[in-house]
Formats: C-alpha cells, structure tokens, sequence
C-alpha cells in the first residue's frame, strides 16, 4: 500500500511537469514569431552607454492569457524597444502577438499593451477600475558625435531615460494623456466638481506619480 502512495505521487509530479511544459510549448508557438538574438543582432548595443531595460537581467514573471490561463517565464522589458523578452531554456525571445496577452507581471509591477494609445504598447498599470492610470516608460537613443571643436573629444552613443508619460485610459479604448493638471480634469471630467473638491481638499499641486494614484484612486471610488 505504501509503495502505491509513493508511485501515485510520483505519477502526479510527472503529470504536473508534463502539464507545465506542454503550457510553455503552446506559448511558444502561439507568441514568439521569432528568436529575438539573430546573430547579426547578438551585439546590437555593444559599446552603447546607458541600459534600454527596466532591469538588465531577466527576472521571474508571470504571462497572463486573454484565454485565462498563464504562464510563468523568466522576463525583461526593453522599453527602447517596447518589447517584452523572456527565455527558455536558454534561449531568448520577444513576444510578437502582444494584443493577446491580458497582463505581464514583473516583480511587483503590472503590464499592460494597449493598441489604440499611439501605435501600441506597453505601459505600466498603476490605477484599475472605472478608468486606468497607465505609465509609458521612455528611453531615448542618442547617436554618437565626432569630436567638437571646443571639448576636442568624441561623444559616443547612449541610452537616455526621459520623463514618464502617464495616461488616463477611459471605456477601456481610449488614451488621454496626463500633461497637466488641465488635462487631468478634462479626462475625469465626469466628476470634475468633486475631482477639484478633492485636489482641493488634499492640497495636491501637481501631477507627480503618487498624486495621479490618489486622484484616480478616489474617482474609481466615486
């Protein structure tokens, strides 16, 4: 009786790790198009300064379908891309159907692509409910210059983090960016008397990060 117990244990550990593979193996054929290091691009940003990524290394994160299952993979967000990269088995990939992921989880942070903000991407969610709070993460690539008369030296290329952009995303299929406080009211503007009571009330001057989550916090309150 016990070495039964023991085989049927057994036997639930292989169904679970055959389970988890075949997860992984439809992932990878439903959304990777293509490996992401070709070798004309293994050293694509050698001897580039600054870094394209969220975090350099890949980290454990969790891939959340549009057909409710998930998957968990190691992950890193290029945002001079805007793609998200992960790995098997040593390999490295992009995703390349991104509208049919529901949500990235990295670390403690959400992803999200959204399609009708400019030309599509990922952006950070910080706010959910009624309306969205979304941040865009920005890098910008800065081509090397040959030496300037003054200095005498060459300045070479790099990667330069710029502001985040934020937006407030209502009905699920639509972007307004946050540019100021303006701009903020105009997209809650449902609730404006009460958006400007609260702003009011809570002394808030600007549209830092942490004052766009308790705006919208409270408007998904109301």
């Amino acid at each position: 009786m016990k070495t039964f117990k023991i085989y049927l244990i057994i036997v639930f550990i292989m169904s679970s790790k055959m389970l988890f593979s075949q997860q992984i193996d439809s992932f990878l054929q439903d959304y990777h198009f293509y490996k992401l290091l070709h070798p004309e691009k293994a050293n694509e940003y050698t001897g580039i300064q600054g870094n394209p990524y969220l975090n350099s290394e890949f980290s454990e994160g969790v891939f959340f379908l549009k057909d409710t299952s998930k998957v968990k993979l190691p992950v890193r967000y290029n945002i001079y891309a805007d793609e998200m990269e992960y790995q098997q088995k040593g390999i490295n990939y992009v995703v390349g159907n991104p509208e049919s992921l529901n949500r990235i989880l990295l670390g403690e942070s959400v992803f999200v692509y959204l399609p009708f903000i400019k030309k599509g991407g990922y952006f950070e969610l910080l706010e959910s409910g009624k309306c969205f709070l979304a941040k865009k993460r920005e890098i910008k690539f800065k081509p090397a210059e040959g030496p300037k008369p003054v200095e005498g030296f060459a300045v070479p290329a790099k990667f330069v983090k710029e502001p985040d952009i934020f937006y407030i995303v209502v009905n699920h299929s639509e972007g307004i960016k946050i540019a100021n406080m303006k701009s903020l009211l105009n997209a809650l503007e449902d609730q404006k008397p009460k958006i400007e009571s609260f702003i009011k009330q809570e002394k808030i001057k600007n549209t830092r990060q942490d004052n766009l989550i308790k705006i919208v916090k409270y408007y998904n309150s109301l």
